[in-house]
C-alpha cells in the first residue's frame, strides 16, 4: 500500500470510485437481533464489522471507524477496533481513524504512533495549536498518512464556539482554517492537496464554501449528510472541477439502515452503500454541469 493518503485516494477516484466514506459507529442496540444473540457485546460488534466490511468495500474508497464505540468496552473493544482497521486495509480501504485526539509533547507522540499505525489518517482537535498537530505531521511524513483537523463541525451547538467572532470580525472557525492552511504549507506536492485536512460539516454549506477558499490545499472530510439533515448538494463546495478535494461521510444511513429484526440486514447495508455511492456520483456530475453552464454564461 505505497503512496500517501492523498495519492491513494486520487488513484481510487481516477478508477471511478466516488469520494465517499462509510462511518463505522457500531451501537449494540442497533445490531441485528439474529447476530450472535448469546455473544458478548464485543463479539457481536466485531462480527458485525467483519461481515459489513466486504459488503461496503466495492462502493467506497474509505471507512471512518469511531474509536469511542470500541473503547467503551475496554481492552477487548480496542482489540476489535484494531482488527477492523487491519481488515479494512487488507481490503485496500483507506482508514480514517475518528479518534479526535489533541495533546502535546510525548503524549501526542504516543497517540500519533498508535493511531497512525492502525489508520491512514486521523481526526484531531486544534485547541492546543501547532504543538498538538506537529507530532502527528511528523508521523505522517513517515507513513504517508494525513490528519483532519476539526474546523466547523456538523453538530448544532458548534456555533457556540466555532461561530463566535473575534475583534476583527473573523469567526473562530475561519481562524482555525487559516491555521490549517499554514500547518500544511511546504508539506506534500505544491500543486496538490496536502496531508493537513479539515473537518467541515455539510450542515453549514455557506460556511463550507467560505472555508474551502481559506484552505485550498486541504482535503475536507464532510460529515452531516443523512441523519443530521444535510444533503449531497450541500457538500459540493468541498470539491474541485475534477471531483477531488472532499470525502463525504455517512454513518447511520448505511450501518443502521435496517430494523434489528430484519434478517436481510446485510443486503440492505450493501444496497445503501451502493446507493450512497451512486447518488454521490450523480451529485458531482450535476455540479460539474452547473459550473460549466455558469462558465459559458
Amino acid at each position: 500500500m505505497g503512496g500517501t493518503f492523498v495519492s491513494r485516494l486520487r488513484s481510487k477516484l481516477d478508477r471511478g470510485m466516488p469520494p465517499v466514506c462509510v462511518g463505522f459507529d457500531p451501537r449494540l442496540d442497533a445490531l441485528p437481533d439474529d447476530l450472535l444473540p448469546q455473544g458478548s457485546p464485543v463479539e457481536r460488534i466485531a462480527t458485525f464489522c467483519r461481515e459489513v466490511l466486504p459488503a461496503v468495500a466495492p462502493h467506497t474508497p474509505a471507512i471512518k471507524p469511531n474509536v469511542a464505540f470500541f473503547e467503551r468496552y475496554g481492552s477487548t473493544g480496542f482489540a476489535a477496533y484494531e482488527d477492523l482497521c487491519q481488515r479494512a486495509r487488507a481490503l485496500d480501504l483507506l482508514v480514517v481513524g475518528d479518534v479526535k485526539r489533541g495533546d502535546i509533547g510525548p503524549t501526542a507522540v504516543a497517540y500519533a504512533d498508535i493511531h497512525l499505525d492502525l489508520a491512514d489518517a486521523v481526526t484531531l482537535h486544534p485547541f492546543l495549536g501547532r504543538d498538538g498537530v506537529a507530532p502527528f505531521l511528523e508521523r505522517c511524513q513517515e507513513t504517508g498518512g494525513a490528519v483532519f483537523v476539526l474546523v466547523r463541525t456538523s453538530n448544532p451547538s458548534a456555533v457556540e464556539l466555532q461561530a463566535e467572532r473575534l475583534a476583527d470580525g473573523t469567526e473562530v472557525s475561519e481562524l482555525v482554517a487559516a491555521r490549517v492552511h499554514a500547518w500544511g504549507e511546504g508539506l506534500g506536492p505544491a500543486d496538490d492537496y496536502g496531508p493537513v485536512g479539515a473537518v467541515v460539516g455539510a450542515t453549514y454549506p455557506r460556511q463550507l464554501a467560505q472555508l474551502r477558499r481559506a484552505m485550498p490545499r486541504a482535503l475536507i472530510l464532510v460529515p452531516g449528510v443523512g441523519a443530521q439533515g444535510a444533503t449531497l448538494p450541500d457538500t459540493m463546495a468541498a470539491f474541485d472541477h475534477e471531483g477531488m478535494g472532499g470525502l463525504v461521510n455517512q454513518s447511520r444511513g448505511i450501518l443502521q439502515c435496517f430494523a434489528p429484526t430484519d434478517r436481510n440486514w446485510l443486503a440492505r447495508i450493501a444496497a445503501a452503500a451502493q446507493a450512497f455511492a451512486a447518488d454521490m456520483t450523480g451529485a458531482l456530475h450535476t455540479a460539474r454541469e452547473e459550473r460549466a453552464r455558469e462558465g459559458r454564461a
